[in-house]
């Protein structure tokens, strides 16, 4: 398993411009920040994001948005304190938004809070309304693996995947819990359905290229880490993927 988990691919944005609020001054300036705000989210410009929602905030300190934007940028930021006591603000103006307790949970994870992390994605996953369960789910399979706790892992994994069979993340974590489990078998095949239904993730091909290492399918090994290359070259990954090709030569 990768070191801390910088929970991106767990991290619901919720970055709809434009609240819905009574036509004051302060609150359509706030709403001309968020919208800024968010601009540079996507860009990605996150001190210009945080500028931006810290004078929302000051003018709308009451918006569960914007309060929730904050914590997100935060998070990005890895100042963890802060993106918490965003989140839970958020929450506490919102409490009904599950994806806020999503993103909470997905927090915890990068700060290794394992028990409160489940707590957060357990109320986003139970709820009817929360249309991303198997994220919520996966995060849980994620704290337990953390927690040495493999098979209830295994059990979160399969329940994200019977929620959305397309959720590519949830098998390449299966796969890893597997592997965990000495089930290498398994483990492939879950590697190369994530790589199937996601050809374009370097994760997928990247742990299907170890499996096959392990396997000493050399030449599958070889094609699956060319792959990962291919896909991103610059990152810790699509190095990782080339040390194994000159191991392979």
């Amino acid at each position: 398993m990768r070191g801390l988990i910088v929970a991106v691919s767990l991290l619901i944005l919720v970055l709809a411009a434009g609240a819905c609020a009574p036509r004051q001054d302060a609150v359509r300036q706030a709403e001309v920040h968020y919208t800024l705000g968010v601009a540079y989210m996507r860009e990605p410009n996150l001190p210009g994001a945080l500028r931006e929602f810290i004078k929302a905030a000051e003018l709308d300190p009451r918006n569960a948005q914007i309060q929730q934007a904050m914590g997100q940028t935060y998070h990005l930021m890895k100042a963890f304190p802060e993106a918490e006591r965003h989140y839970l603000e958020a929450i506490r103006l919102s409490p009904r938004d599950s994806n806020y307790q999503n993103n909470l949970g997905a927090l915890y994870l990068d700060m290794q809070r394992w028990d409160d992390a489940i707590v957060r994605f357990r109320r986003a996953a139970q709820d009817l309304l929360f249309d991303q369960p198997a994220v919520a789910l996966t995060g849980i399979g994620l704290a337990h693996y953390q927690k040495g706790e493999y098979i209830d892992a295994v059990a979160a994994y399969q329940e994200a995947i019977q929620k959305n069979r397309r959720y590519a993340p949830a098998r390449i974590y299966l796969g890893e819990a597997y592997n965990a489990l000495k089930k290498p078998d398994l483990a492939l095949q879950e590697f190369q359905e994530a790589a199937r239904i996601d050809p374009a993730s370097p994760q997928a091909h990247y742990q299907m290229g170890l499996a096959y290492m392990k396997q000493n399918e050399r030449d599958k090994a070889a094609a699956a880490f060319r792959q990962v290359v291919t896909l991103s070259p610059d990152s810790e990954t699509g190095r990782l993927a080339e040390s194994y090709l000159r191991l392979l030569q």
